[in-house]
């Protein structure tokens, strides 16, 4: 038997490589059929990950520019 010469004790990428935070989100059918109509919609193909980071970004750009209304302030009671 001819042995192998790659080594599988080291990981083939290293964890700090990866930069941000894992977000877990769960989507009803009818969000996921959206986001992939939107996707189609595009010029270039994203992943499903990478829509949603372009669709935060672009939502985080508008509310920077116009945040909207806002809900009123809540005074603390008693004192």
């Amino acid at each position: 038997m001819i042995k192998s010469t790659s080594d599988n004790t080291k990981p083939r990428w290293k964890r700090s490589a990866v930069k941000g935070t894992l977000v877990g989100v769960r989507l009803q059918p009818a969000h996921l059929k959206a986001l992939d109509k939107w996707i189609d919609q595009q010029k270039e193909p994203y992943t499903r990950p990478e829509a949603i980071r372009r669709m935060i970004e672009t939502m985080l750009h508008i509310l920077s520019k116009d945040p909207g209304e806002k809900p009123p302030i809540k005074k603390a009671q008693g004192k």
